[in-house]
């Protein structure tokens, strides 16, 4: 579903990147630079990067909400799984015909804790 100018013709909608997601994407670099190396890392952040900008302004609702994010009582947030491993949570505000990006992380990695040291480190 993409928002609708007034000309009828759809429109992409703006991405923005939180405080907490820039935070994310430095411990999810960090994650996979000591798991594999950091030039793994350099790569996945390029490919997150690249198929943010090219894939979500037009299809923001790619992703069902998050059941994770649910059970800690957050009820508007999406989950793209970008790949294999790679997951995006994002708010889609149609008003402003915005995307919100919170948090982006390796399956692999705790949420809960994720979420933990994101609050103490911001």
């Amino acid at each position: 579903m993409t928002k609708s100018s007034g000309s009828g013709q759809p429109c992409s909608y703006k991405v923005k990147a939180s405080p907490y997601f820039r935070l994310s994407v430095q411990r999810l670099s960090a994650f996979l630079s000591r798991k594999y190396s950091a030039k793994h890392a350099m790569n996945n952040k390029k490919t997150l990067q690249e198929k943010i900008t090219r894939i979500l302004p037009d299809h923001p609702y790619i992703a069902p909400i998050s059941s994770r994010l649910v059970e800690l009582g957050i009820s508007d947030f999406r989950q793209w799984a970008v790949d294999e491993h790679n997951i995006i949570f994002y708010r889609v505000a149609d008003k402003e015909a915005e995307i919100i990006l919170l948090l982006a992380m390796d399956g692999r990695q705790d949420i809960h804790k994720l979420l933990h040291e994101l609050v103490l480190l911001k």
